[in-house]
């Protein structure tokens, strides 16, 4: 696909691996973990089980997935996102590019997301698959809210991709944090508007996650 080869041509999947250790400190926090939360209840988002089940379902990388370690995928997303991230800073609106990787870094974190919130509720208690969830949730509606910025330039049929996207994560956060799979301080202060309502105004009806 378009998107994992806008990826490998910055530096490839063969030296992925190395990377995503070296830089696993930053790449496993990073601006959408909260710094206030309980160091117990969000761990490594690269390392996470989840991700190992879902990360070669939004990364296309063909046959070499079988030789590809998960957290080098995860790096390879992350890569492609921070690539997005500043073209939109510096880029100009019309730059057609920036918009294309924009729209692709919310229809992957959306894709990767919906994989994660459809694995098992108590799955997503383990710390690892927690900053997982709260990662791909944080960066799809960051990316979102950057493509309905251009919306009139994006194709009918991604808007409409990335919009229900959104419906169903809105969805699936309401429920886990209704499960006490989420709480609030789980998210940063620069979190979407959306998340962070949620967050505010559902209630914790019972606690999954206790055995």
């Amino acid at each position: 696909m378009a998107f994992a080869g806008g990826f490998l041509v910055v530096g490839g999947w063969i030296w992925a691996p190395n990377i995503s250790r070296a830089m696993s400190s930053f790449v496993s926090v990073g601006p959408s973990v909260s710094l206030f939360a309980d160091a117990n209840r969000l761990g490594r988002p690269e390392v996470a089980p989840v991700v190992r089940s879902c990360i070669f379902r939004v990364v296309d990388v063909g046959p070499d997935a079988a030789k590809m370690e998960p957290s080098a995928g995860y790096f390879i997303l992350k890569a492609g996102s921070i690539q997005a991230s500043v073209s939109a800073m510096v880029g100009k609106p019309e730059d057609s590019r920036s918009e294309f990787r924009t729209v692709l870094s919310a229809i992957k974190w959306g894709e990767l997301a919906t994989c994660i919130y459809a694995q098992d509720d108590r799955e997503l208690c383990d710390p690892d698959n927690r900053a997982a969830m709260v990662e791909a949730t944080t960066k799809f509606f960051a990316f979102a809210k950057q493509a309905e910025a251009s919306k009139s330039s994006i194709p009918v049929g991604e808007a409409r991709t990335i919009e229900n996207f959104s419906d169903k994560l809105l969805d699936a956060l309401k429920n886990h944090r209704r499960y006490g799979t989420l709480v609030a301080a789980d998210f940063s202060s620069f979190a979407a508007p959306e998340i962070m309502r949620i967050m505010r105004e559902e209630k914790e009806t019972r606690d999954i996650c206790k055995r």
